[in-house]
């Protein structure tokens, strides 16, 4: 490859920047100025905005090898967060890595609705909430943080997972009132003792088809976990698990809240509402306008609950 930073005695912070951006623009890196300004902040340690105060400041040799390790695994599409060990979510920043999916901005919408559902329980209510595939834990620990009286359970499979959601939980200060569960959706909910039913189920589960995996962008297929992208056949996999299991865990008119691709969303409120354990289903769309979530409400002719 053609380095972005050949050999020099002297770097400023704007040279990089200006190097790195025109570099990854060359090699086709997607956002190639928010990705060069993000990761020389890192290693500068700073803000993005600090390095345009510093733009005619030099760079120690030491942090130029650093950045220049880290331009070359941008450059193989590596995503930034991963690299940088961080991602915002909800206005929050998380801990992340390759055991979790990168939290994206229109996971927003789940959270934003959830706590419009949890305002609307009666006064005196502690509002309990049941999560499903936590990965890093930023929807139960930006709910905690937003709702400060509701109390989060989250399922997770993966061991690695759950170690970061942990991290994440005390660094956001929410441990006391959020339990994380290692096991397979609802499984872990049997093991406990008995336990009240929730009032909200929020998941954002895997939904992508399998033979659609291996055609995603290269930052997504080549890093991020699969089991937490592989949806099964038709992507619907999980969601016809949810519906089929969620009533009997969820308090008489509790709700189950999940989010979806776009593409997919009629088809996932079809699994609900031809669920005969609902008694409404609804489309809720994101900022853009496009479907984004689905939510069903249960119904009386429920399985009854353990």
């Amino acid at each position: 490859m053609t380095n972005p930073t050949p050999a020099k005695i002297v770097w400023t912070v704007g040279e990089l920047l200006t190097r790195t951006h025109e570099f990854f623009a060359r090699q086709g890196v997607a956002e190639a100025r928010l990705s060069a300004e993000l990761l020389l902040a890192h290693v500068l340690a700073c803000t993005r905005l600090e390095l345009y105060t510093r733009f005619e400041r030099t760079v120690s040799p030491a942090d130029i090898a650093a950045f220049r390790e880290l331009v070359r695994r941008r450059r193989d599409k590596m995503p930034v967060a991963y690299l940088i060990g961080q991602a915002w979510f909800y206005s929050l920043e998380f801990e992340v890595s390759p055991a979790v999916l990168i939290p994206r901005p229109e996971t927003e919408t789940l959270v934003e609705q959830t706590i419009q559902l949890a305002r609307q329980a009666p006064a005196q209510t502690q509002v309990r909430i049941l999560e499903l595939g936590v990965g890093s834990g930023c929807i139960a620990i930006a709910l905690a943080k937003n709702f400060p009286t509701a109390q989060l359970t989250g399922t997770e499979c993966s061991a690695a997972a759950l170690d970061l959601a942990a991290k994440n939980a005390r660094r956001h200060g929410v441990v006391e009132r959020v339990r994380f569960l290692q096991g397979d959706l609802f499984a872990p909910l049997e093991a406990l003792p008995p336990t009240p039913r929730f009032h909200i189920t929020v998941s954002n589960p895997p939904y992508i088809p399998t033979a659609q995996l291996d055609t995603l962008m290269p930052e997504v297929s080549g890093y991020e976990p699969r089991i937490a992208l592989d949806g099964g056949a038709d992507g619907l996999a999980f969601y016809r698990r949810i519906a089929a299991e969620v009533p009997r865990w969820l308090e008489p008119d509790g709700v189950v809240l999940v989010e979806t691709a776009f593409d997919q969303t009629p088809a996932v409120e079809r699994i609900f509402s031809q669920t005969r354990w609902y008694a409404a289903t609804r489309i809720i769309a994101d900022a853009a306008g496009h479907p984004r979530c689905v939510l069903a409400r249960r119904g009386p002719d429920c399985p009854p609950n353990r």
